[in-house]
């Protein structure tokens, strides 16, 4: 009951602020948005942009959730299934980790949207056009999914929309956390990448959904310390746990390289978990799930196939 009523305290709070009109929005001229940055810089974007380069699909998918898919002129090659019949005016901009500086000056964006993964990247394509970090901390996963749409929304002169959009979010997180919740139903999400195997902290499963864990969360790191890439794990370890639910994110899919196969999964322990025996391992979308992400269109669709699995 306690972590119910902490999911419908985050699940209100997000109702009131995208319902509210007084929902904070990024300073705005005629000339431009000065909206703030993860660093604490901040970046001024001219209002209502025409052109668009994203290396950010979470971002993509909120601007077609709001009718702003045209405005997508460039991402990189590897567009997520669910996104490529709405972008009409797109074109490749490199890869995710690398993107192409020369194809993106050739589109000569109003603004480009970014995460971390570009790193340094970033400081290159912010001499081309203003850049925005579009970035979520898994730690405060709904809040910054919020920031983001609205700050899109009022960016676009869509903020109605936007906030609309949260309203119907808002209630279908509260319904996908009520399920879980109901089921108790111990969770362990992996990530698959060459045939290893690696616990993931997946933000949507463990802080929005509260999902109850099969092993306990890893320490939160330290002020300054770097974030610690996981490690492969014993499958043995699985095994002990026994999760009745088991989320595979499939890196090695996404990036195009060798997929884990089915035959591979049942000869695997993890298929005599209880989760095996009950046919609850769930093979989530690769793209939607490691290269996607934190947009209105992303979250409701894994919110549709986690909630499936309970």
């Amino acid at each position: 009951m306690k972590k119910l009523a902490l999911s419908a305290s985050m699940v209100l709070a997000l109702t009131a602020c995208s319902s509210s009109p007084d929902a904070p929005t990024p300073p705005a001229t005629n000339a431009g948005m000065t909206i703030g940055q993860p660093d604490g810089t901040q970046v001024v974007v001219p209002r209502n942009p025409g052109k668009v380069v994203s290396f950010d699909f979470g971002t993509v998918d909120t601007l077609v959730a709001l009718g702003l898919g045209n405005r997508v002129v460039g991402t990189p090659s590897s567009v997520p299934t669910y996104l490529k019949n709405s972008l009409p005016a797109r074109v490749d901009a490199g890869s995710m980790k690398e993107p192409d500086h020369a194809a993106v000056r050739r589109l000569n964006p109003d603004v480009i949207m970014v995460t971390g993964r570009q790193g340094e990247e970033s400081e290159a394509l912010a001499k081309v056009a203003p850049t925005l970090d579009m970035s979520l901390n898994a730690r405060d996963y709904l809040s910054g999914f919020e920031h983001n749409v609205l700050t899109l929304g009022s960016l676009f002169d869509k903020l109605p929309e936007a906030q609309q959009q949260l309203r119907v979010t808002a209630a279908k997180i509260g319904q996908a956390h009520t399920r879980v919740a109901n089921s108790g139903r111990r969770t362990l999400v992996l990530t698959h990448n060459a045939g290893n195997f690696s616990p993931t902290e997946q933000p949507l499963i463990y802080s929005v959904l509260q999902a109850p864990r099969a092993l306990p969360a890893p320490p939160a790191p330290k002020p300054g310390e770097p974030r610690q890439r996981p490690q492969p794990m014993n499958l043995d370890q699985v095994l002990a746990a026994d999760p009745q639910v088991i989320f595979i994110i499939d890196r090695s899919a996404a990036i195009g390289a060798e997929p884990l196969t089915t035959e591979a999964l049942r000869a695997s322990p993890l298929s005599r978990t209880s989760a095996g025996r009950e046919g609850r391992i769930v093979y989530l979308n690769p793209a939607l799930w490691y290269l996607s992400g934190g947009g209105l269109l992303s979250l409701s669709l894994q919110l549709d196939e986690a909630a499936a699995a309970y």
